[in-house]
């Protein structure tokens, strides 16, 4: 069986940590460095609840996207939700590892898979790899294409500005839209697909005329978990490595 540093060494290879923004906590978060890996549940959070299926499940290890933890931590006790999640992985004997802005524009990434979902066979990567723009195979109405990115990213909650035919996309996945990105849609006429649009973009889009599918943030990332279920399973032949159940997209149908 693999060492926890062993795994963490291949992924630090495949997605450099020195490549997360400054702002960001990736690596080994929780754990022996020397401890043996045998199975490993991969999450886009990490939650009580995936903790518990972790842990039901034979888990030694959580593989998160998202840090659980993400800003410093003066003292761990239950009085924060970031203190009561590392002491309940603590407890459980579970070690966290987290992906984050390193593989969201790292090759194969969460950029380039959001990309290549929505149809892109080729694509340029932009803002250090934090978008990608590329054209669709045929021009397409504004309300189908809304539709096939709802219909490709299983997510039923998306909101959207705009109408029209649609040719050139730009995707950001998460959070990613940012002014520039905004400007550079305005110049070259591309639909922007992005997640948790703040309402000053929003507004600053529809002021400017730019057209904006909006999903969700689980929506835009989730295929971070099968990437690395792929890479973990290829690099490890004795790992067992499976998809959390319980991380789910947060918000319910309306």
């Amino acid at each position: 069986m693999p060492k926890l540093n062993e795994i963490v060494a291949a992924l630090d290879e495949a997605y450099p940590f020195e490549g997360a923004c400054s702002y960001d906590n990736v690596g080994l978060l929780v754990g022996h460095k020397d401890k043996e890996i045998k199975r490993v549940l991969v999450a886009l959070d990490v939650t009580s609840a995936v903790i518990e299926e972790a842990k039901s499940q034979g888990a030694d290890l959580i593989l998160s996207h998202h840090p659980v933890i993400f800003h410093e931590l003066k003292k761990i006790t239950e009085d924060s939700y970031t203190g009561w999640l590392v002491l309940e992985l603590i407890e459980k004997g579970l070690a966290a590892v987290a992906l984050h802005t390193n593989f969201d524009r790292a090759e194969k990434g969460n950029n380039d898979a959001l990309a290549a979902l929505l149809g892109a066979t080729e694509y340029e990567r932009l803002e250090e790899g934090f978008a990608s723009a590329f054209d669709l195979p045929e021009e397409v109405s504004f309300d189908d294409f809304a539709l096939s990115v709802r219909e490709s990213l299983g997510d039923s909650v998306i909101r959207t500005i705009g109408g029209g035919q649609v040719k050139k996309v730009i995707t950001a996945c998460g959070a990613g839209i940012s002014e520039e990105l905004i400007f550079l849609a305005k110049q070259t006429g591309a639909v922007i697909v992005t997640g948790d649009v703040k309402h000053n973009y929003a507004t600053m889009a529809r002021d400017l005329g730019v057209r904006l599918v909006e999903t969700t943030h689980y929506g835009s990332e989730w295929v971070f978990t099968d990437r690395i279920v792929n890479y973990l399973t290829e690099h490890f032949a004795t790992l067992e490595v499976f998809v959390s159940q319980k991380n789910i997209n947060p918000y319910d149908i309306a």
